[in-house]
């Protein structure tokens, strides 16, 4: 639909009113979004394109370069802006930075290491945004990075939330990543610790 179709319909009628309004709704949208999205005129938006195969494909990439200390394909997958936070704590900014940090683990503790990346939340926030949650079981590493224990004998298993965004050129991105140590399964000694624990948890 053009322009001149739009402003050929008829506004001396609330019908014409209303049609030339969601016909104008709909060009604009189809020019901000002309492929990965449609709108009808009651204003609903929908993804065209199903982006969970997508972000599957994107932990696939990371699992497998992960597992050949790929650092650099590891990064590539998040915005150049993107917020990081690791194991320890720690904040980075940026595709670089997180190729980085990820050059000096491969190099380090997590050398030869294997990774086995399992989703375990996928959930559509709004068009063109997903929070996808995993579970991370690391094997095969020479150590653990300073104040990280095993999950259990020669297994570190990690909580990690992604945020995934469509970019302007269609593709999908990582914009953040937050990753969390699962504390091994210690059994508690009795009611005074559970009251220690409670009282230091936040």
């Amino acid at each position: 639909m053009t322009l001149e179709t739009i402003f050929a319909i008829s506004s001396s009628s609330p019908a014409g009113v209303l049609g030339r309004l969601c016909a104008i709704h709909s060009l604009l949208f189809a020019a901000i979004f002309p492929v990965l999205f449609t709108t009808g005129c009651g204003g609903v938006v929908s993804a065209a394109v199903n982006p969970q195969p997508i972000v599957d494909s994107m932990l696939a990439t990371e699992e497998k370069a992960w597992n050949a200390n790929d650092n650099a394909t590891y990064a590539s997958l998040y915005t150049v802006d993107a917020d990081f936070v690791n194991i320890r704590g720690q904040v980075f900014t940026g595709s670089v930075a997180i190729a980085k940090l990820h050059g000096q683990i491969f190099a380090g503790p997590f050398k030869g290491s294997t990774i086995k990346i399992t989703t375990r939340l996928f959930k559509a926030l709004a068009p063109g945004l997903v929070q996808v949650d995993t579970d991370q079981e690391v094997t095969g590493y020479a150590s653990l990075p300073p104040g990280i224990v095993p999950t259990a004998e020669g297994v570190l298993l990690t909580h990690f939330k992604y945020l995934v965004a469509l970019q302007e050129d269609g593709s999908w991105k990582f914009v953040s990543g937050q990753n969390t140590s699962a504390l091994p399964n210690i059994p508690l000694a009795g009611p005074s610790q559970a009251k220690a624990i409670a009282a230091t948890s936040y």
